[in-house]
């Protein structure tokens, strides 16, 4: 082989390889970013998941309006529907008994994240005051929540009990 058929040879392997190069790092940055967009995705799910949970769970009779407006504001589809109807028939029982409610994320976690839907399950510690019980009364519970991505807002389109 003379010396320009192996300078052009070599040259074309060179190519061949930077070229195989630059797509390897292309699909890579791509994957990097799909992850980053992930766990963006669920740290942003996980945010909403925790508020709605203790905006579900807090509550005071003296302004119940605004707490109960604040979940339905977080709320989308049947479940928003749903909350609003049970919220207005139980409004007179919590105003009557003086009842608040104090709510804390004791810890929360992602079961399922995409684009348009998650799945969040959060543990709160609930404290219940109420003429009945004024030294108040602890408890724990569980909720999953479902979420939809509704104009770039995370909403609970269902809450349920663990």
């Amino acid at each position: 082989m003379d010396g320009g058929r192996a300078f052009v040879l070599v040259g074309a392997g060179a190519l061949v390889c930077c070229t195989g190069a630059a797509a390897l790092t292309a699909i890579a940055a791509g994957q990097v970013s799909d992850r980053e967009g992930t766990s963006s995705l669920r740290q942003q799910a996980l945010s909403a998941g925790r508020q709605i949970a203790v905006d579900f769970a807090a509550y005071d009779y003296r302004h119940l309006q605004d707490d109960f407006k604040r979940v339905t504001s977080e709320s989308t589809g049947a479940f928003k529907s749903q909350f609003a109807s049970s919220a207005a028939g139980v409004q007179d029982l919590i105003i009557k008994a003086k009842t608040v409610s104090t709510a804390e994320v004791a810890s929360a976690g992602v079961v399922d994240a995409g684009p348009g839907s998650a799945t969040v399950v959060v543990a709160v510690n609930r404290k219940i005051t109420n003429t009945s019980v004024p030294k108040g009364q602890k408890d724990s519970f569980g909720l999953q929540i479902e979420l939809r991505r509704v104009n770039g807002h995370w909403l609970a389109s269902q809450v349920k009990p663990l």
